[in-house]
């Protein structure tokens, strides 16, 4: 029988957990406060500025993706939400949320500013991306409730 492999197929399925990291804000960079913590793309990991509480140094974190700063709307979009919109149309769910303190960029992620397309977020990209899909004409047969 042919067909995706187990571990391909629970690595479609499984849960993600990602990091977005914010740029310091205008109040921040006037102050020259210092990151709480810098993000590594590369390497997927977000370490923590300094840990006083129980070593004095950093600690370290790994994601299944982290974006730095400078990261786009975009980019975020593409690596995230964009490839499960072809589960959604297929009939399978699909869910993201945000976690964070306040102020840390949860609606900005997840909303944007939908006055600019480029700073629109997640959310709205995806139903754009979703409704786009559909008025394709590939799809057969869908129902929107």
């Amino acid at each position: 029988a042919s067909g995706p492999s187990r571990a391909a197929m629970e690595d479609d399925t499984r849960v993600r957990v990602v990091c977005r990291v914010r740029p310091m804000n205008e109040r921040e960079a006037r102050t020259d406060a210092q990151p709480a913590v810098t993000a590594d793309g590369a390497g997927r990991t977000v370490t923590l500025a300094r840990d006083v509480v129980s070593t004095g140094r950093g600690a370290h974190f790994a994601f299944d993706h982290v974006f730095c700063p400078r990261s786009t709307q975009r980019e975020v979009f593409d690596a995230t939400l964009a490839p499960l919109i072809g589960e959604v149309i297929k009939g399978f769910e699909a869910t993201i949320f945000a976690y964070g303190q306040t102020g840390t960029g949860k609606t900005h992620t997840m909303e944007g500013d939908l006055s600019v397309p480029a700073d629109r977020g997640v959310i709205p990209r995806a139903v754009d991306a979703l409704f786009t899909q559909l008025a394709s004409g590939d799809i057969d047969e869908y129902e929107v409730v």
